[in-house]
């Protein structure tokens, strides 16, 4: 049964409104989601938001005993851990309707697994500047 041109514009206004209602679920969720990354004795603990950005840092006295390089490291893992947790969870929350193009680009914004990651090479003490800037995965 063919369609009148009323039929097919309320039937495509009923899939623009539903687009627009999961968008807005989607962007929803991905303002209220974080992850947090802590250490087993909870004296670092580092949470990222939905685009990898640091949200909050605790530091417990204990930490502060360790060392600035140490303790630098640490916040750095956690991040790294943090940011790979939530971004799993926004591969999940956006799958339903991106469909897999989409998904396959936001994989390529997403960061490497940290585990995978070759350490970085310490850097001199004396070497107090950040030469990277930020960065964030999801544009």
């Amino acid at each position: 049964m063919e369609q009148s041109p009323e039929q097919w514009l309320a039937s495509m206004q009923a899939r623009a409104d539903e687009m627009v209602r999961q968008s807005q679920e989607i962007q929803q969720s991905l303002q209220e989601m974080s992850e947090t990354a802590a250490e087993p004795d909870g004296a670092v603990a580092v949470t990222v938001s939905a685009n990898g950005a640091l949200k909050d840092l605790h530091i417990d006295k204990r930490a502060l005993h360790r060392g600035p390089d140490r303790l630098k490291d640490t916040i750095l893992q956690l991040a790294g851990q943090a940011q790979a947790k939530v971004a799993g969870r926004v591969v999940d929350t956006v799958e339903p309707v991106a469909g897999s193009a989409g998904l396959d680009f936001l994989r390529t914004q997403l960061p490497a697994d940290p585990e995978a990651a070759e350490p970085r090479p310490a850097r001199p003490a004396d070497d107090d500047f950040d030469d990277e800037p930020p960065q964030t995965f999801l544009r």
